[in-house]
This record gives structure tokens, C-alpha cells and sequence, in this order.
């Protein structure tokens, strides 16, 4: 017990009651006008949006009959609250305590709250099974013999409410408007209100109870204090080897002769809840701080303890909470330092540290392989973030589809595996579209330059070979037409389709050659001999320009009689070349090391934004790299120098081509086997 519990220690409990009675009254009777205003201001949209109708004006008619008359309603919901708390502990259900016939608001109530009810029950159970120890504690005070109800729960506000109106006030369909509108208010507000009820209890030396009459905490003796809860993981539970080792170095460094409590499961999940209704603004960095994400956490929860009455130094985390705590930071810090993010980005990423947090301490094996489903979620968070300037329509998509995805991990909407699978499988089912239309862009896209260059080194070698060809001998014309037209294209052909090594080819190149050589024989037995043996390549080559049966015949017959003249005339003009520009062959290919296709890059646009590109294609004859955004479109085509330049020089900055989270779990499991320090 501290100083100010101390102190307040003196009141009585029915004082205490009183104070806390007036504290909440104060606090979310006002919420009534909120959600009145807010509803009127929803109708009102909807009448813009379309034309009203007969309900829709009649609802807007009730509810500013409602807002007019609203200090009624208020007192009202003052007059339930305090029907309840009648009697505390010994407290009876709203509506009466006897087995009666339902009356009519009752069962509107229950029809039009429940589902509100236990979406508020299920968002702060941790926070309100924390008031509920404390109340435990002053019940016991008070002479109560049983777990007392809380009269401030959600449950207990959201009825209260309810009942505040009649069915004489408006209709069932008013009353879900209005509750749906209190809903939200709630969510957003009573984090802050069951934060400063833990807080007042705290002072006025409420202790947190086991659940047990008369048996509180504090009270405990150590051995049974630490029976009460570890805050490690159920024996024979599966531990991941990451946080095995970290709390196996905090359990083997020395420990002081006063050894504090250990904090139970419980209190850890009640003050993770309030921290993270904060929405995790709490773990931003200031200007300038450099603090690891573990570190911000641990100053959360110390603070968090130190509002509602687990003062430092009172108590102390265990070494698997530790270890827990250490693993979440390492994990968030290094998804945002392989990452290409924006501030805001990498804010909303250290804010997941929360969520992940809680999951970290429900499953003991959360990171060990292969990914659960909370991580699986977070991967496609941080590719749909990494390198996402939100430009283009992809781009926005995804980024909305990763904003969504981290928005319901930190309102605490998938807290069992199924809903967790489920947001998962909603991810792929969106992004996957996506990330198809892109692969499809960048692959007719590279298959086009990939087709254009081939074509190009196909023509650059088959003029290559046309000019050794010429430099052996000097060609009679018909020859030379025949080389320089019908062979050469053969060779380009054969070239695209079996590639420069391959057998076909070379015998092409050999037929070329045969010719050139036949022009220097004199011998008209031997020419006429050789070219019955060259016939069938001869006629392969004319056929893939067109030419067959009697104009391949009338081709050769040109042949024929020329290297039956021994006087025809040699030499001719050098002819043009197929290929588009000099310099494009094979041979004058440059490899990139350390690139491959599907390695990502980040690139810092004109405003400052990073821009995530994707190696789509890696030419192997002349080593261009083309490098294309999220919705697959050419953005850069660089030659090997300039990429090597550009990495080299910071301009593309690498990022992780695989899962983020498998990466960032590898580089955390390096450092930990390295012994580096860390927690």
C-alpha cells in the first residue's frame, strides 16, 4: 500500500461508494447528449444522401424530440444507475429481482442491446475485470458474502441506458440508432473512465482481490503470491526458442534477497488493455528518441501499473513476460527497419506491438514456425505498407487494405484463432486480384522486351556472320543477294527457335560457308556434287522466306548458273544490317551480382515518399534489369552499370523480396544465438 492509499485508507466504505458513484455519473451521463446529437446528425446525412422516407422522417422527429427533452433522460439514466446500486453488494437485477413476467422495456432492452452489450463486454474484459478485484475488495469491506455485481460494467451501462426511454418515447428502431451511437462513444471513452475508477479504488485502498472473500493479493505471502499467477506459460505447453533463451538469461541472472511479487496473467492483461485503449499513442517516439520498441512498452505498462495502484518497485514482471516483451519489440523494430515506410507507417507498426503483445502471452509458441495466423496477418500488414506511396489506384488499394488489417488487430476484433484465419483469409481474398493483374502487366511487358532484344541479337549475330563470310572471299552478286537475303534470316530464325548453340545453327553457319567455298571451286563435277548435297538445307533456307517448290527451284538454278560461270563478276556493296544497332549481340552481355529476379527496391520519390520497385526481368544477354511498381507498370530499365551504380549509391535501397515477418524472426534469432544483449 503507498503513500495516497495510505491516506485515503480512512474513508469509510459507503464513502468510498458514494465517491465512485459520482465520479462515473459524472463521467458518462453526458454521453447521453453525444449519442443523441450524433444519431441526429447520421439521419440527417441519410436524408441528404437520398430522398427520406416516411421512417426515416419519423425517426429524425423522435430523436430531436429526444435531444430537446435530454436533461430528462440523463436523470433518468442517473435513476437506474442508482436503482442498482441499491443495496451494493447485495445487488438485484435491472428490472427487478423477482421471477415476473417480462415487462415490454425489459425485453426491448435485451433484444436491442445484446449484441452492442457483448461487443463492449468482450472489448473491455481485462480493464473491467480489474475494477471488479477492486470491488471484490470493498464488497468484502462492506460485509458482502458474494462476488458482487459491477454496477458500472458494460453490460450494466449499456442496460441503464436502454432504460432510460420507454416505448411511449420513440421506437425499437430509434432505440438500436441511439444504442449503435452510444456503442461507439463507448469504445472510444470508457477505457479512460474504467482507468480512472481502477485508479480511485487504488487510492482509496481497494487491493486487488484474488476473487476470494477476504483473501487480497497484496496480503498474500510470497509462496502463495506466486502461486496466484507466474505469468509463464502452462507446464507442458510448447515455448518457442526465442523467448526460452531470453528468459532463460533472466532466470540465471542474480537476483536481489527482496524479491518482489511476480505480476499475474490477469493484471498483465488488465494493463495491456488500458494501454492499448489508448490506441497505442502512448508508444510513439518524440522527436529525436531512439528508443527501442521494447523499451517504450516496458515505460507503458510501468506507467499504466503506477495509475491504477501496481506501484514500481511493488511488483515485478516475470522473466517470460520479459522475454515476451523483448521479442515483440525486436520483431516490430525490425519489421520497420527493413521496411520502406512512411511516419505514419511506421507509427501505426510500433502501435501494433500492443495487440501482438497480448497474442505473445496467450500462445506460448507464437514464434516458432510455420507463421500462426496473428503474423500471417501482420506480414501482408507490412507488405501492403512497405514502399507505398499511395499514387496510383493498386497502390491506394492496398494500402487500405493493410490500414483496415492493423485498425482491427488494434480494436481487438480477432482474439480467437478463427477470426484471426479469418482476417487472414479476407487479406489474401483482396490482395490477391491485385498482385495477379500486376505479375500479368510485368509479364507481357518484359515478354515483350525480352522478345524485341532476342530478335535483335538473333539479326546482330546473323550480320556478324554474313561479315566473316564476306571477308573470306570476294562474292559474285547472285551469291552474295542469297547470303546477304534468304541465309541471314534463316539464321535469325534458327536462332530464336533452337538458340545459337544448337546443332541446327551450326549447320547453317556451315552451309553458309559451304557456298563460299564452292565460289572457289573449278571443278564442275565436284560444284555439282557438293550442291546436291547442300540442296536440302538450300531449300530449308528458301521455304522460311517464302520460297518453295518451283521458286526455290528457280533460286538455285540462279546459284547454279553463276558458279558455272567462271567469269562472273565479283564484288558487291557490303548490305545493310539487320540489326537495329551495332553493339546489340550477346557477347556484349554484363551480369549484375547479387540480383535476382523478384528482389525488391525501394526508390525515394520527388516528395519524399519511397517508392517500393520489383526486378521484373533480368535480360541474360545484356544483363538490362527492368524494375516496375505495385500495379506492375515500367518505371526504371537500367543497364548493369547504372544498376550496380544506383545500389551501390543508395538510390535503390534493397528490401526484404520474401515474407517480412519470416525475415525479421531470422535476423532476431541471429542476434539472440550471437548473444547480443537485449531486455
Amino acid at each position: 500500500m503507498n503513500g495516497r492509499q495510505g491516506a485515503a485508507g480512512a474513508q469509510a466504505p459507503g464513502e468510498i461508494l458514494a465517491g465512485l458513484r459520482a465520479g462515473m455519473v459524472a463521467r458518462v451521463v453526458p454521453w447521453m447528449r453525444d449519442a443523441l446529437a450524433a444519431a441526429l446528425q447520421d439521419l440527417d446525412a441519410r436524408a441528404e444522401a437520398n430522398p427520406p422516407s416516411p421512417p426515416l422522417i419519423e425517426d429524425r422527429a423522435d430523436v430531436s424530440l429526444l435531444l430537446r427533452e435530454v436533461l430528462v433522460y440523463e436523470t433518468r439514466w442517473q435513476q437506474q444507475i442508482d436503482v442498482l446500486l441499491e443495496g451494493w453488494p447485495r445487488m438485484k437485477a435491472i428490472g427487478g429481482g423477482q421471477l415476473t413476467l417480462m415487462a415490454e422495456d425489459d425485453l426491448r432492452a435485451q433484444l436491442v442491446g445484446a449484441p452492442v452489450i457483448d461487443a463492449l463486454e468482450h472489448r473491455f474484459r481485462d480493464i473491467v475485470d480489474l475494477v471488479d478485484r477492486r470491488l471484490y475488495t470493498l464488497a468484502a469491506r462492506m460485509g458482502g458474502e458474494s462476488h458482487p455485481r459491477n454496477p458500472f460494467a458494460p453490460r450494466a451501462l449499456a442496460e441503464t441506458f436502454l432504460r432510460a426511454f420507454t416505448a411511449l418515447d420513440s421506437s425499437v428502431r430509434v432505440h438500436a440508432l441511439v444504442l449503435r451511437h452510444f456503442a461507439k462513444l463507448a469504445s472510444d471513452r470508457l477505457a479512460a473512465v474504467y482507468q480512472w475508477s481502477n485508479g480511485y479504488l487504488a487510492d482509496a485502498g481497494c487491493e486487488l482481490s484474488t476473487g476470494h472473500e477476504g483473501a487480497f493479493l497484496s496480503g498474500l505471502p510470497p509462496a502463495a503470491n506466486a502461486g496466484a499467477g507466474t505469468g509463464s506459460p502452462d507446464e507442458g505447453a510448447a515455448q518457442d526458442r526465442l523467448r526460452s533463451r531470453l528468459a532463460g538469461r533472466r532466470r540465471a541472472e542474480p537476483q536481489p534477497e527482496s524479491v518482489p511479487r511476480r505480476i499475474r496473467d490477469q493484471e498483465m492483461d488488465s494493463l495491456l488493455s488500458l494501454l492499448q485503449s489508448e490506441r497505442g499513442v502512448g508508444l510513439d517516439a518524440a522527436p529525436g528518441d531512439a528508443q527501442p520498441t521494447s523499451a517504450r512498452l516496458r515505460a507503458g505498462l510501468d506507467r499504466i501499473g503506477v495509475g491504477i495502484g501496481i506501484g514500481l518497485g511493488s511488483a515485478v514482471r516475470t522473466p517470460w513476460q520479459e522475454a515476451s516483451i523483448e521479442v515483440v519489440g525486436r520483431l516490430v523494430d525490425t519489421l520497420a527497419a527493413h521496411a520502406a515506410l512512411s511516419d505514419a507507417q511506421a507509427r501505426a507498426l510500433q502501435r501494433l506491438a500492443l495487440p501482438l503483445l497480448r497474442f505473445a502471452l496467450e500462445d506460448p509458441g507464437l514464434f516458432d514456425p510455420p507463421l500462426r495466423p496473428v503474423l500471417r496477418v501482420l506480414s501482408s500488414i507490412v507488405r501492403a505498407w512497405d514502399g507505398n506511396p499511395a499514387r496510383g489506384p493498386v497502390e491506394r488499394a492496398m494500402q487500405r487494405i493493410g490500414d483496415e488489417a492493423a485498425a482491427a488487430l488494434m480494436l481487438d476484433q480477432t482474439s480467437r484463432a478463427g477470426q484471426l484465419e479469418a482476417l487472414a483469409a479476407r487479406i489474401d481474398a483482396e490482395a490477391e486480384p491485385h498482385r495477379r493483374r500486376a505479375d500479368a502487366v510485368a509479364t507481357r511487358l518484359w515478354q515483350s522486351m525480352q522478345g524485341r532484344e532476342r530478335l535483335e541479337a538473333a539479326r546482330a549475330d546473323a550480320d556478324e556472320a554474313l561479315a566473316q563470310l564476306r571477308t573470306q572471299a570476294r562474292l559474285p552478286a547472285t551469291l552474295a543477294g542469297f547470303l546477304a537475303q534468304h541465309w541471314r534470316q534463316w539464321l535469325v530464325q534458327i536462332w530464336l527457335r533452337d538458340g545459337s548453340g544448337s546443332a541446327r545453327y551450326r549447320d547453317a553457319l556451315a552451309i553458309g560457308e559451304a557456298l563460299v567455298a564452292l565460289d572457289a571451286e573449278s571443278d564442275g563435277h565436284a560444284i555439282a556434287g557438293r550442291l546436291l548435297q547442300l540442296e536440302p538445307g538450300l531449300r530449308e533456307c528458301l521455304a522460311i522466306g517464302g520460297l518453295h517448290d518451283d521458286a526455290a527451284t528457280l533460286e538455285l538454278s540462279r546459284l547454279v548458273a553463276e558458279f558455272a560461270d567462271p567469269d562472273a563478276p565479283k564484288g558487291s556493296d557490303p548490305p545493310e544490317p539487320l540489326a537495329a544497332a551495332a553493339g546489340s549481340s550477346a557477347s556484349h552481355a554484363m551480369e549484375i551480382e547479387g540480383i535476382a529476379v523478384g528482389d525488391r527496391f525501394a526508390r525515394t520519390l520527388d516528395d519524399g515518399t519511397r517508392q517500393a520497385l520489383t526486378l521484373a526481368w533480368l535480360s541474360p544477354l545484356s544483363g538490362i534489369a527492368l524494375l516496375v511498381d505495385a500495379q506492375g507498370a515500367r518505371q526504371s530499365v537500367l543497364d548493369a552499370a547504372s544498376m550496380q551504380r544506383a545500389i551501390e549509391g543508395g538510390e535503390l535501397r534493397r528490401l526484404v523480396a520474401g515474407d517480412p515477418v519470416e525475415h525479421a524472426l531470422g535476423v532476431i534469432a541471429a542476434a539472440v544465438e550471437a548473444g547480443e544483449p537485449g531486455g
